[in-house]
């Protein structure tokens, strides 16, 4: 990998951030409308319970350990019954055919993929580990396609756990086309004086990671300072991408986020105050009678 000079980084970072004022993203980035808009839905009726006639039946006790519904919880614990009961035949209706499949010359299909072949660029993947710090700023590592060789690291002043719910964003190009982008992303976050204290304790020094000077977000908008890579990779175009896209979407994306981990909390709250337990487990089966064999029709 090239490793740019300390010169040339703070030219690069310059030339970065001066390319994209507040007022004027380089990149006409947003997140995609949904392909089907969601409307509240009519209830579904209660399926009627099967009346079942037990032939056999037989009950085993278990002591069973489940994972938790979330990975800072106890394990659910605790003794259930397992039954396993033999019953007649319930003759329940097969389940219906498969809806057939729209015919290739359909008018409506033809249309919309004419409309893709003219507007549509296709989706790209792009690889990103982000690890945050204090909330403050973030360390990037992306990889255009997954290679390596075109790494490109940074550091940001957004704070990337607001980009936990996104897996992509759209680029609308000026020629009137459009090319998605899948984000795989690892992203975590670290507390630096938890972090600190945990190694103090252990006897060990924190080694605190070297952060460029750069502005706050809230003083001066999404901004990045490059430290490492080759300035002809692709992973340029989306690092600009990504902070156009924050400096766009950024307050939505933040109370999205918010709201998730006020869900979470709520819910790890409930958990914590009401410990689940396994649920017993009823297993039950039958021998089918043998299908009617289907009438053909005689000439």
């Amino acid at each position: 990998m090239k490793q740019f000079p300390p010169f040339l980084v703070v030219l690069l970072a310059m030339a970065s951030l001066s390319a994209q004022e507040p007022g004027s993203p380089k990149w006409n980035v947003e997140i995609p409308a949904p392909l089907v808009q969601e409307l509240p839905a009519e209830p579904a009726p209660e399926p009627q319970p099967v009346a079942f006639s037990i032939e056999e039946s037989r009950t085993t006790r278990m002591e069973v350990t489940e994972s938790p519904e979330m990975p800072d919880l106890p394990p659910v614990q605790g003794t259930i019954n397992v039954t396993v009961q033999k019953v007649a035949d319930p003759n329940l209706p097969d389940p219906p055919p498969p809806l057939p499949a729209l015919p290739p010359d359909d008018p409506a299909v033809q249309a919309r993929l004419e409309e893709l072949r003219e507007t549509y660029r296709g989706t790209d993947l792009v690889f990103l580990s982000a690890t945050t710090y204090d909330g403050r700023r973030t360390l990037l590592r992306i990889y255009p396609n997954g290679g390596t060789e075109k790494e490109v690291v940074a550091w940001s002043n957004v704070d990337f756990m607001h980009f936990t719910g996104q897996a992509g964003y759209r680029i609308k190009h000026p020629d009137g086309t459009v090319q998605d982008i899948g984000l795989l992303m690892g992203v975590g976050s670290v507390d630096t004086g938890r972090a600190q204290a945990l190694r103090e304790q252990h006897g060990g020094e924190y080694e605190a990671p070297e952060i460029p000077e750069m502005t706050d977000l809230a003083a001066g908008g999404p901004a990045f300072v490059v430290v490492d890579g080759n300035s002809d990779s692709p992973a340029m175009a989306t690092l600009e991408q990504l902070h156009d896209l924050y400096r766009k979407e950024g307050v939505r994306m933040e109370a999205d986020y918010r709201a998730r981990e006020q869900a979470r909390a709520e819910r790890k709250a409930y958990l914590l105050a009401n410990p689940p337990k396994p649920e017993d487990v009823t297993i039950q089966f039958w021998k089918r009678g043998t299908p009617a064999a289907p009438q053909t029709s005689q000439p």
